[in-house]
């Protein structure tokens, strides 16, 4: 009975950046290699070129980590390329977080801090203890 693998996926996407002599055929035996790995090409971006040399960033969609050190081991075997890095797509978009805090108020002032933050916060919360009623907004 044959194996079945799930489909690549965008959650175990990576990016190569290789770079490589700037001849004909040099960029297909990477595709090549990709394929028939099982690895799904994405983006391909290209960093740098000169007469002699070609730097690309290949993103690649794999089925789970084995299968993206397969596909990467196997791209290293490719001749005459090295790969400079590789980057983890996902681990890449947590890098400093995902979610931010804005203020509705801008506090461009020490006066503006002080009623939003404390002092003035403490007078809203009193009144809220007071009266929760306060804490609505004016059309409840």
């Amino acid at each position: 009975m044959p194996t079945t693998f799930s489909p690549p996926s965008v959650s175990h996407s990576f990016t190569m950046r290789l770079s490589y002599p700037n001849s004909i055929g040099n960029f297909g035996r990477i595709v090549h290699t990709i394929g028939k790995h099982g690895g799904d090409l994405g983006a391909i971006d290209l960093v740098a070129s000169d007469s002699t040399s070609m730097t690309r960033d290949v993103t690649v969609r794999a089925r789970d980590e084995e299968h993206v050190k397969e596909l990467v081991a196997a791209v290293r075997k490719v001749k005459n390329l090295k790969v400079v890095q590789v980057s983890d797509r996902v681990f890449l978009l947590h890098l400093g977080g995902k979610i931010s805090i804005q203020n509705k108020v801008p506090l461009t002032t020490r006066d503006t801090l002080s009623m939003a933050y404390t002092p003035g916060v403490a007078r809203v919360c009193e009144a809220i203890a007071e009266d929760p009623r306060q804490g609505l907004p004016a059309d409840h």
